[in-house]
């Protein structure tokens, strides 16, 4: 049973929560100034796009995720949480990096054919490795998530994690370090 009680239904909300924050820290806008960000503006309607994305795909893909790596290899051992964590980065955060440039730019209000799909392919790759790069720095924590704490409550663990993971994803798959005259979404003019 991949929900086992109604517990996991809170908790698959809350954990929703932390994750879904990362992106605020780096919002581009040009609306108003805020010190919450690295360009010193913020995009509520970005930050509202990437929460639903975590909320609607990524959470509960993760939970699912999570179940199914379980069911195949419990965690009885450093060696399996360590697996776990290797499966997590390289195999559900590929899948996350996709989604959030998808589904963030069409909840952007883009047009998927004319922009968010040229981007997708512009920004996947370096995306990828920002991720990469930041699940790496990451891994001792989440090891450690995996390694002692039941499955019901990894995901919360690892989306407190993740604050710095969708950080970083949001800020690279929305063109950052190209400074303020790149088109939104990252593609070349």
């Amino acid at each position: 049973n991949v929900i086992p009680n109604p517990s996991d239904r809170a908790s698959r909300f809350v954990s929703t929560s932390p994750r879904a924050g990362g992106s605020t820290l780096q919002q581009p806008s040009k609306r108003k100034h805020s010190p919450f960000s690295i360009r010193g503006t913020y995009n509520l309607r970005r930050s509202l796009a990437r929460s639903l994305e975590c909320i609607l795909i990524s959470s509960p893909l993760m939970h699912y995720g999570y179940d199914l790596f379980e069911s195949l290899l419990p965690v009885s051992s450093s060696f399996a949480a360590l697996a776990h964590v290797v499966a997590d980065s390289v195999f559900l955060d590929g899948i996350f990096v996709g989604t959030g440039i998808i589904a963030t730019g069409i909840m952007e209000g883009h047009s998927l054919k004319r922009e968010v799909l040229p981007n997708l392919r512009n920004v996947y790759v370096p995306t990828l490795k920002a991720s990469v790069a930041t699940s790496s720095a990451l891994m001792p924590l989440q090891f450690l998530s995996f390694r002692f704490l039941p499955v019901q409550l990894r995901v919360l663990s690892v989306n407190a994690v993740d604050l710095v993971w969708t950080g970083v994803v949001s800020f690279v798959s929305h063109g950052g370090g190209r400074g303020h005259h790149h088109r939104e979404l990252g593609v070349s003019e």
